[in-house]
């Protein structure tokens, strides 16, 4: 009679005590959770709301059909209904970064980084989205959607924000000087006509604008000193001088011969972001903004196919040339040809088209002007 009630008590004091330890444990478990503010890398509906999950589930099927407004309404409605369902956030970043809701998409990838787990594999890749687009919105996003983006091309000229632009009112070209490149690595001698074909890009807004190649085989006709004499004074009337070094470090040693033919003050500089390669920079002697050096350095480019090569250029010559007309700064919208990142095409936007335009018509009594008269 006592031997089961022993056991009885002996299985009750098990329970108890395994309880205790359950319990402690779950304390312990929600103790160090809320320490790090993490909530369960696993969605299931253990630990977040069936119907948040099914409406996420919808807004995928939504968004890999390409109906993107549907997938950010279901994804919102989601969140109506769970507010921690944090990978919600992360398919709202990338819907709203690809209607170029910019803001809206930053907030939503903040939200990600604040409530998802530190184990969620996207964590990495959304901290670079934030710190794009927290570069690209920071003229705001008014700037990106605006008609134009002339108030942010001014640059400084002694110590003072001016607007800088040539006179093609008077019918002379600019004057174009291609630094001999034969034999230097990676050249190929289709490389100025589609630099050429670039730069007449600008030709669609400013019907004004004409160039002329300067005759780079003078000096080969002459000897020594007179065949140098012959170099300096033709590179002396360019207006823009353009140089294919093989490499290029904007911060490169003084003594290599290309560094020491370029007193250079600014560097607009396009960039790779993915490769972070130096894929063209313009150079501008100080305070004098209609002589421009630009330099395109070849081992990026040998690197692509040669149809890829020419139209790779074709973009860098027209984007380089944009700063020399006067566009010294960049866009923040990537739809831009004068975007400060990468652009994969050779066409102006209606933003770059007004911006030049603009700057163009602008009234040199009313703003401050830099021009070559």
């Amino acid at each position: 009679m006592y031997k089961p009630i022993k056991h009885s008590l002996k299985g009750l004091f098990l329970l108890i005590v395994l309880t205790y330890v359950v319990c402690i444990t779950y304390a312990y478990s929600k103790d160090e959770q809320s320490k790090t503010n993490e909530l369960p890398l696993e969605i299931s509906e253990k630990f977040y709301k069936k119907d948040a999950i099914l409406k996420f589930n919808d807004a995928v099927k939504q968004w890999e059909s390409k109906n993107t407004l549907q997938a950010i309404g279901l994804w919102n409605e989601a969140l109506n209904v769970d507010s921690k369902l944090w990978v919600v956030y992360l398919g709202l970043g990338q819907a709203y970064s690809s209607i170029h809701e910019y803001t809206k998409s930053l907030e939503a990838y903040k939200h990600y980084l604040e409530l998802a787990p530190q184990q969620a594999p996207d964590i990495k890749s959304v901290q670079e989205s934030v710190s794009y687009l927290s570069h690209l919105l920071r003229f705001g996003e008014e700037q990106i959607k605006s008609k134009d983006y002339l108030s942010i091309v001014k640059t400084k000229h002694q110590g003072k924000e001016h607007y800088v632009r040539w006179d093609l009112n008077n019918d002379k070209p600019l004057k174009i000087y291609f630094y001999p490149a034969n034999g230097i690595p990676n050249y190929r001698s289709e490389f100025q006509s589609a630099f050429l074909d670039g730069a007449r890009l600008w030709q669609e807004v400013l019907p004004n604008l004409k160039f002329e190649v300067l005759d780079n085989t003078i000096p080969l006709k002459f000897q020594g000193k007179e065949a140098k004499k012959k170099e300096t004074e033709i590179i002396d009337i360019a207006q823009i001088k353009v140089v294919f070094p093989s490499r290029f470090k904007v911060k490169g040693d003084p003594n290599n011969p290309l560094a020491s033919q370029i007193d250079a003050q600014s560097f607009p500089i396009i960039r790779d972001k993915k490769n972070f390669r130096v894929l063209g920079v313009i150079m501008i002697s100080p305070f004098i903004y209609y002589q421009s050096q630009i330099a395109i350095p070849l081992e990026p480019l040998a690197k692509l196919s040669f149809n890829d090569q020419i139209k790779k250029l074709k973009i860098i010559a027209a984007r380089e040339v944009g700063h020399a007309l006067g566009l010294w700064g960049f866009s923040p919208n990537p739809e831009d040809l004068m975007f400060e990142g990468e652009v994969s095409e050779l066409k102006l936007s209606e933003r770059d088209r007004n911006t030049m335009k603009k700057l163009y018509e602008l009234d040199s009594t009313k703003e401050e002007l830099v021009t070559n008269n």
